[in-house]
This record gives structure tokens, sequence and C-alpha cells, in this order.
């Protein structure tokens, strides 16, 4: 024999809809609230990134002159890259991949993916536009001691 519990009959909960329990209230006539707008973008700044950082790492390879890079980089960005090429020029740079992120309408970030001999390092830039041109205005590759002490045993060669 089996037993099975029956419970009393229970009522189930009504559902309603939310429009019918809020109360009404009259949509404002004020203007929507302002939406936060995107930046507007230049389509060609990214590729002007990769090419720039790209130049910059055959500049660091001695294969370009620091002439053809002299309208685009900033006379102190100038002068990083020419002390970078002599501390790691001899690791033979490469780029792998270049990202570019535009956040404003006259700011854009990059970073290259560099393979050296000692490994992978990433070439960070910042360019602004100014009148209507864009120029690299701060130009970053961290070296680690393993770089830096590759460098000193090429020097001793």
């Amino acid at each position: 024999m089996t037993t099975s519990i029956v419970e009393p009959h229970q009522q189930r909960p009504v559902l309603r809809r939310l429009v019918d329990i809020l109360p009404v209230t009259t949509p404002a006539t004020a203007e929507p609230p302002p939406t936060t707008a995107l930046p507007a973008t230049d389509p060609t700044a990214p590729l002007l990134a990769e090419r720039v950082l790209r130049a910059v790492v055959e500049r660091l390879r001695g294969r370009r002159s620091a002439r053809q890079l002299s309208t685009i980089l900033r006379p102190d960005v100038l002068d990083y890259l020419a002390s970078l090429q002599d501390t790691a020029g001899h690791l033979q740079p490469r780029v792998r991949k270049v990202f570019a992120q535009q956040h404003a309408a006259d700011a854009l970030e990059a970073v290259a993916v560099v393979t050296l001999t000692t490994g992978v390092r990433a070439l960070a830039a910042r360019f602004e536009k100014h009148s209507d041109r864009w120029q690299c205005t701060t130009l970053q590759l961290r070296l680690t001691a393993g770089d830096m002490a590759a460098c000193g045993q090429h020097r001793a060669r």
C-alpha cells in the first residue's frame, strides 16, 4: 500500500503586471538626458601609429635615418630614440603586432609587441593631434636587467 501526503488545497498567488501596480506618472516634457557621445575618431590614425612604430623599430635596428622620423616625433622623443638605439639596437628588435586605440579626437595610444634577442617587450607610444597633424609625444621601451647585460657583452666584443 502506498501512502501519499496530500496538502490541503492552497491558492496560487496572482501575478499582476507592474503597470497595474505602479502609480501612473505622466511623462516629463523635458529633453531626454544627454548621452555621452564617443569622440570623433580619425580612421587613419591607427594606421599612422602602426607605420610610425614600425619605422621606430627600423631606426633601432639602424635601417632608417632619424631625419625620416623628425617630422612626426617630438625632439625629446628623437633624443630618447637615439639613446635607446645605443642600448637596444644590438638586440635585433622586430615588430610582431601593433595595437592602437584612439581615446579622444586628439589623442591616440599605441603599443607594439617587439621581439628582442632577449625576449618580448612592449614599445608604447602616445600621439597627439596638433594643428591637424599627428605627433608622437611619448615613446617608451622598458628594458630588463638581462637586456642591459646583453648590451654590456655586445660592447665588450
